[in-house]
């Protein structure tokens, strides 16, 4: 006799895995980010950071601002800190001086992929404390989500292979 599988509601699913990619990204901020945060980079200069490594073009900082939901003074103002360490080149357009263009820099992207690392490692850490059983189990599930194309690629993993 085969069980009959579970079905969960929408609203089931959502809270719990809500609750595990929480406590999962929780550590990002406090453990992974941690060095890179007490650089005295904010976390919106952080979100700086990632959209200009996921841009494949220098990016204007009325759009960045836009993308972030920011005004475009309080993103100048998470910029000019970012130019200052050298995370982030910022440059006049060749059309148009009026628009400053956005370019994250060889030492932003150094250190946004050790602390994007230094996330795989933590989550590495997870693997290891599952499981067998469990971790195929759910290595399964989450390759059958992704095949089916529900989620879009993550521009910011793809730029990050592409400049390792």
């Amino acid at each position: 006799m085969q069980a009959t599988p579970r079905v969960e509601s929408p609203e089931a699913l959502t809270e719990v895995l809500s609750e595990f990619l929480g406590r999962l990204m929780c550590g990002a901020t406090q453990q992974t980010l941690g060095a890179l945060l007490s650089s005295e980079i904010t976390t919106q200069q952080f979100h700086v950071l990632l959209q200009l490594m996921s841009a494949q073009r220098p990016v204007p900082i009325n759009r960045l601002a836009d993308d972030l939901g920011l005004s475009v003074a309080a993103t100048g103002r998470n910029v000019e800190k970012l130019v200052q360490l050298h995370l982030v080149d910022r440059r006049e357009d060749g059309h148009d001086r009026r628009i400053k263009n956005l370019t994250i820099t060889e030492p932003g992207r150094r250190a946004l992929g050790e602390a994007i690392a230094g996330k795989h490692r933590e989550v590495q850490a997870l693997a290891d404390e599952l499981p067998t059983d469990l971790r195929g189990r759910l290595h399964d599930v989450l390759v059958e989500i992704l095949a089916l194309g529900v989620l879009p690629p993550n521009p910011l993993l793809s730029a990050l292979k592409v400049n390792s």
